[in-house]
């Protein structure tokens, strides 16, 4: 049996139109209610959170499924904190510079230490 109280994150990933004005505000004010929410942007249609316990997927799952946009796609999946550990980041020459390093984990909660 697994257990509830496994560590995790939650993934939210998107992809959503942004043709006319009222496309594009309703993804701006979704990727800024994300960062409120305590996300943080993995990349710019990923944001990512830490999850204490698996039981919290439900709440925050309902909480993003509030914010969604009236239009577009949006996945949210979870991984344990074992299953991120064991992914591989690539990055190419020249990344450091782009103006989307500084963005990615700008957001991120602190690390918090319980015992």
């Amino acid at each position: 049996m697994r257990s509830k109280y496994r560590m995790g994150w939650l993934f939210v990933c998107f992809d959503l139109p942004v043709i006319d004005k009222e496309e594009l505000r309703q993804a701006n004010a979704f990727r800024k209610a994300l960062l409120k929410m305590g996300y943080f942007m993995l990349q710019n249609s990923i944001y990512v959170r830490s999850c204490v316990t698996y039981d919290k997927t439900e709440q925050f799952i309902r909480n993003v499924k509030l914010i969604a946009p009236t239009t577009g796609s949006v996945n949210v999946f979870y991984l344990t904190d074992r299953q991120w550990s064991l992914s591989v980041c690539i990055e190419k020459t020249n990344y450091n510079k782009s103006k989307y390093k500084t963005k990615i984990g700008e957001n991120a909660p602190k690390q918090m230490t319980f015992w």
